[in-house]
């Protein structure tokens, strides 16, 4: 399942437990999160090269930002923000 179909499919209890203290790694076979509480923007980056590697974009996704990383088949849902421009 690609990242897209993964979205499209997303659990609503996952949905419904977003919370902006956490970062949610999502992988084709779990979905995982991990205390971002207080971070500062410096710290989500860092956290997401990480996580993810280098090679990630960031796309605007249900009034959250999510860092994909399509050579991995990973994402992350960050949704302590709403607009990419808050991460640059």
């Amino acid at each position: 399942m690609d990242i897209t179909e993964r979205l499209a499919n997303f659990p609503e209890a996952v949905t419904n437990a977003l919370s902006d203290n956490f970062i949610f790694l999502v992988d084709a076979n779990k979905i995982q999160h991990y205390p971002a509480r207080d971070w500062t923007k410096e710290e989500v980056l860092a956290s997401l090269t990480e996580r993810l590697g280098s090679e990630y974009t960031l796309k605007e996704w249900q009034n959250t930002v999510l860092a994909i990383n399509k050579t991995r088949d990973l994402l992350a849902i960050i949704p302590k923000y709403q607009y990419i421009n808050q991460l640059k």
